[in-house]
């Protein structure tokens, strides 16, 4: 009698549970009159995407469940009446709902993003449910008028949301006593969780640079090109790799301008940073390791290759804010750092900055390949340790071969030269990595893969293929390279 009473109890939960659909979703061919089962349909959909101030009709009376996927038609565009966009629903971790594109549906001779068009009017996507994705959409248009204060373009108010392959440009400010950001997350505490922002395009090189943020908070960051912005990333964060960050500007309202400033973990206690290029800085901090940290955690940084920038502040250090005195270690291994550019140069690392603050913590400097004509680094307040670095001026590392110009800047070119098999063999941090993380256990023995680069011609990212080369088992080269 059980075993029938469970059949019938199993039957009547699928009969009541939401039924999980796609719905299409166009502009220029839909109507938002069209009933929920038509917009399942590519040849009759809605006009609009719940959550739009425009969706009326059946649109705004259909309630999102788990497992829904939204298609938007490529090569659309939504306009500033149709935007922001209000999204509050969630899924689960089994069923997220999907927001996004099918690249066999589109107008034109070829597939492109929907477009989000603010139309110089501050528009934002606020992204307030759980389980969801967010996916290739192209926003561009967008203006804070706001005269103080942070806006931000997309924003997140839940946690698990997955922000990928989104390509934002051509933003501007109303006032020069504001600033932004193009991606915001929630955090902290039990806020971000699960935030995967990846792939996606900040592009502020048609924009108006000196108010624009990239990316603020997020656990995993990965295969990002931010550019043209004043500060690339700014916040909490677990996990930042792969991305190209490049070209920043001073703030127009005294805002830190920064290229990767990570403030703390964002949940827990680990922080990664590994196969990163950073260039092209023209003042701020380079990459700054959890500078407004108060709790205890550890840090990885390595595989980061750093080059053409403004002299000082190339890496900072910990910092303990309001008197905190709770440890911090951290391991900053094979990076490859030319601390200011070919001209000039200065220290790569110092906390002369802290002295007087309650700095308490370790950082291991291992396998790093420092191109400066200055002492790599200092530690005033800092426990510091130095295992086979490297210290060589620019003008002998060009002599060895090692140069900013080639496409993989300051690498080695031939089996003899100043890194190849110099370092130490650091396989026992990677084993300590893999029991956090397996893919930054992988990448930690591996060279970096140069971060991803940028197709300019359809803004798109494009990383380099797997497997990297590995390290051996014997002596490392020094430096992000192998």
């Amino acid at each position: 009698m059980r075993k029938y009473l469970a059949i019938l109890f199993f039957l009547l939960g699928a009969i009541s549970a939401p039924a999980q659909h796609t719905y299409y979703i166009s502009k220029s061919l839909g109507s938002d009159s069209n009933t929920a089962k038509q917009a399942q349909s590519k040849s009759t959909p809605w006009a609009h995407l719940p959550g739009m101030p425009s969706c009326t009709s059946n649109c705004a009376s259909y309630t999102p469940v788990p497992g829904d996927r939204f298609i938007l038609y490529g090569g659309d565009t939504w306009t500033a009446s149709d935007l922001g966009v209000n999204w509050q629903w969630s899924g689960t971790s089994n069923s997220p709902i999907y927001v996004g594109v099918d690249q066999t549906w589109f107008t034109g001779a070829s597939w492109t993003r929907p477009i989000f068009n603010c139309q110089n009017i501050q528009r934002t996507v606020n992204l307030g449910g759980w389980y969801m994705t967010f996916d290739n959409i192209e926003i561009t248009g967008f203006r804070q008028t706001v005269s103080s204060g942070n806006g931000a373009i997309i924003q997140t108010g839940g946690n698990y949301i997955e922000i990928a392959r989104v390509y934002i440009h051509s933003f501007s400010a109303a006032t020069t006593t504001t600033h932004s950001n193009a991606i915001a997350n929630q955090c902290c505490g039990n806020g971000g969780i699960g935030t995967y922002i990846h792939d996606n395009v900040i592009d502020g090189s048609d924009s108006q640079q000196t108010f624009m943020g990239g990316i603020l908070h997020g656990a995993t960051v990965a295969n990002n090109i931010i550019r043209y912005v004043y500060n690339g990333m700014n916040g909490a964060f677990n996990d930042v790799h792969g991305n190209l960050v490049e070209n920043n500007y001073a703030s127009a309202d005294g805002d830190h301008a920064n290229m990767i400033f990570i403030q703390g973990p964002l949940n827990g206690s680990i922080v990664k940073v590994y196969n990163n290029v950073i260039r092209h800085k023209m003042l701020g901090v380079t990459l700054w390791l959890a500078g407004l940290s108060c709790g205890s955690h550890t840090g990885y940084a390595f595989n980061n290759v750093i080059y053409d920038g403004a002299p000082g502040n190339t890496i900072n250090p910990p910092g303990n804010v309001g008197g905190c005195s709770t440890p911090r270690t951290w391991y900053v291994f094979n990076n490859t750092v030319e601390c200011g550019n070919d001209s000039n140069t200065g220290v790569c690392f110092s906390d002369s900055g802290d002295v007087g603050q309650a700095d308490v913590g370790t950082v291991n400097f291992i396998n790093n390949h420092w191109i400066t004509s200055a002492s790599p680094f200092f530690c005033a307040v800092l426990t510091c340790s130095s295992t086979t670095n490297l210290k060589q001026t620019v003008a002998a590392a060009k002599a060895r071969g090692y140069t900013s110009s080639q496409s993989q800047a300051f690498s080695p070119t031939t089996r003899s030269g100043s890194t190849t098999g110099k370092g130490t063999n650091e396989q026992p941090i990677c084993a300590a990595i893999s029991l956090i993380d397996s893919e930054a256990g992988t990448a930690c023995l591996n060279a970096t893969g140069y971060a991803c680069a940028y197709n300019i011609s359809d803004h798109t990212v494009s990383c380099p293929a797997k497997p990297l080369a590995p390290r051996p088992a014997g002596a490392w080269d020094i430096g992000a390279y192998q």
